[in-house]
């Protein structure tokens, strides 16, 4: 595929030219083959990379699956694994569609951009400035547990992409960042921002569980148990609608 594409180039860049100058040109055009080939060449490693990703995640899902048969296991941490494993498969699908951006960005035939030396150094300057790489280096220090890092990431994550799809996830994300960190009052303070500015988001039951969680920590069991209840009325058929109604059965049954 790689060497038709390349051909294909060529030789529609040669018919471009003025007969006197192919040989002139027969060098830029060759230049230019060679670039193409190495971004095909880049994509094809890309693509590698994103499936040995993929079976790792495939792997959890199947770890995810058995242990929910287990009792034993804390489903407040099986919550936390589903949340991994989602951000994940996010990442996944952005960098899929990151590969599939720049396909169609490969310089068309004969176009004079084709023999520029620069673009390609441009397009990647302008990756390393995007939404996606911000949040994900923020969620990285999320998971090597470097909350105050994670925190200023999705806080500048927000700042220059407020409604940005993940803006939701960024604000859940130092929720849970504040809620490791034992703060909780600033916690429930971010949950409760979330829910009240992403009201249709699809992180408004995990923000409710854990505004929940995070005042029965701080000892207003009362209201994080309303919190609760409210999370499994709206949300009733939800996972975290089950761990909340264990919490809220846990509570009472205490002496």
């Amino acid at each position: 595929m790689k060497k038709s594409v390349s051909l294909l180039i060529g030789l529609s860049l040669l018919l471009t030219l003025p007969v006197f100058s192919v040989k002139k040109e027969t060098k830029t055009v060759l230049e230019a083959i060679q670039r193409v080939e190495d971004r095909l060449e880049e994509f094809a490693t890309e693509q590698a990379a994103l499936k040995k990703k993929l079976d790792v995640i495939e792997e959890k899902v199947s770890a995810v699956t058995k242990n929910l048969a287990d009792d034993n296991q804390n489903k407040e941490n099986l919550l936390l694994s589903l949340q991994f494993i989602k951000e994940e498969i996010n990442d996944l699908k952005n960098n899929l569609a990151k590969i599939n951006d720049r396909l169609t960005e490969l310089p068309a035939a004969g176009s004079p951009g084709i023999s520029g030396g620069t673009e390609g150094t441009d397009s990647e300057n302008a990756a390393i400035q995007s939404p996606e790489n911000l949040y994900y280096t923020a969620y990285s220090d999320y998971i090597k547990k470097n909350y105050p890092f994670a925190v200023e990431g999705f806080k500048q994550f927000l700042k220059f992409y407020p409604n940005n799809a993940l803006a939701d996830n960024s604000l859940y994300w130092i929720g849970e960042c504040y809620y490791a960190q034992r703060l909780y009052q600033e916690a429930v303070n971010t949950f409760t921002q979330l829910i009240n500015t992403y009201g249709d988001g699809d992180k408004i039951p995990d923000a409710t569980l854990k505004k929940g969680f995070a005042l029965i920590e701080m000892g207003k069991q009362a209201e994080g148990i309303e919190v609760l209840k409210e999370l499994t009325s709206k949300f009733p058929l939800s996972e975290e609608a089950s761990l909340a109604q264990q919490k809220i059965k846990e509570l009472l049954e205490q002496p």
